[in-house]
């Protein structure tokens, strides 16, 4: 699988659209939105989001089936997150209570 590559669809003022691509085929990549461009995410690996996601299986087969894959991202992810530089919060935050 070292051919699929994830891509995230960015607006040009620094936003997110939601949309994220997953590529085996660079000329099956869709099109961005109006306004928007697909930027590669280089900390992305398969193995450790598989074991993060299982679910995600099922995006990599079509994926493979049809050169590229579009998914809507309704939250970060801490692989995401990390792309950028910053912290983890793709799980809760834990919360101290002080007596």
């Amino acid at each position: 699988m070292a051919g699929l590559r994830r891509y995230v669809e960015w607006m040009n003022g620094g936003r997110r659209t939601g949309r994220v691509a997953y590529v085996i085929i660079e000329k099956n990549m869709p099109k961005p939105a109006p306004g928007a461009e697909w930027q590669i995410d280089t900390k992305f690996n398969l193995a450790d989001e598989l074991l993060r996601d299982p679910d995600l299986k099922t995006v990599v087969k079509a994926a493979l089936e049809k050169g590229a894959k579009v998914v809507i991202q309704r939250e970060r992810t801490s692989v995401e997150t990390r792309a950028e530089g910053g912290e983890e919060i793709g799980k809760p935050a834990k919360v101290r209570r002080v007596k």
